[in-house]
C-alpha cells in the first residue's frame, strides 16, 4: 500500500480539565505517544487521549491543520502549517516543577533517603515527584552543576 494512502491516526491529548494540550498525526500512534511521553515537558498533564483514524496521510494532515486552527491546542507548533500561521506553540514553563524536584531531592539527600553511591534515573525521580522525566532530568542536572550529585551517562549518582 503506498504511503500516501496508508491509514493515519489523528490524535488529541487532553488534561484532566479537558483542556486540549496537543494535536498530532501518526501511522503508529502508540509509538508516537511513547515518544511524546519521553520528550514533552507537559506530558504528565495528559489525562486522556482521543484517536481518530483517517484513510490517508493527506487527509490526516488536513484534519490536523483544521483542528489546530479551530481548537487551539496549548502546545502545538506550526512548522508544517505554512507561513502566516497566527499561533505559535506555547512553551511549557517547568520552573515550579523543577524547583519542587530540586527541593524534594535535596531534602531526601539530607535525610539519607537515597543510599550513598546509588544511581537515580530521571524516570524514577519523575515518577516519584509526579513530573515528566525531562523535568526531572533538568532538575538533577542542576544538582550536578551545584556539586550535590555526579552524573554518569544518563544516571545521577548520590555521593558517598
Amino acid at each position: 500500500m503506498p504511503a500516501e494512502t496508508k491509514r493515519t491516526a489523528l490524535y488529541r491529548l487532553y488534561d484532566s480539565s479537558e483542556v486540549l494540550l496537543y494535536v498530532g498525526i501518526s501511522t503508529y500512534p502508540d509509538e508516537r505517544l511513547k515518544q511524546h511521553a519521553g520528550d514533552k515537558l507537559w506530558w504528565h498533564h495528559v489525562a486522556r487521549q482521543e484517536i481518530t483514524w483517517l484513510d490517508s496521510r493527506a487527509e490526516a494532515l488536513k484534519a490536523e491543520a483544521e483542528a489546530i486552527a479551530n481548537e487551539r491546542p496549548l502546545y502545538n507548533g506550526y512548522h508544517h502549517l505554512g507561513k502566516g500561521w497566527p499561533q505559535k506553540a506555547r512553551e511549557y514553563d517547568d520552573t515550579a516543577e523543577r524547583a519542587m524536584v530540586l527541593e524534594g531531592v535535596r531534602s531526601a539527600l539530607a535525610r539519607g533517603e537515597y543510599a550513598p553511591d546509588t544511581y537515580l534515573s530521571s524516570a524514577t525521580i519523575g515518577q516519584q515527584f509526579g513530573v515528566s522525566s525531562t523535568v526531572a532530568f533538568h532538575a538533577l542536572n542542576e544538582l550536578v552543576k551545584e556539586g550535590v550529585m555526579t552524573k554518569r551517562h544518563q544516571h545521577f549518582r548520590v555521593p558517598k
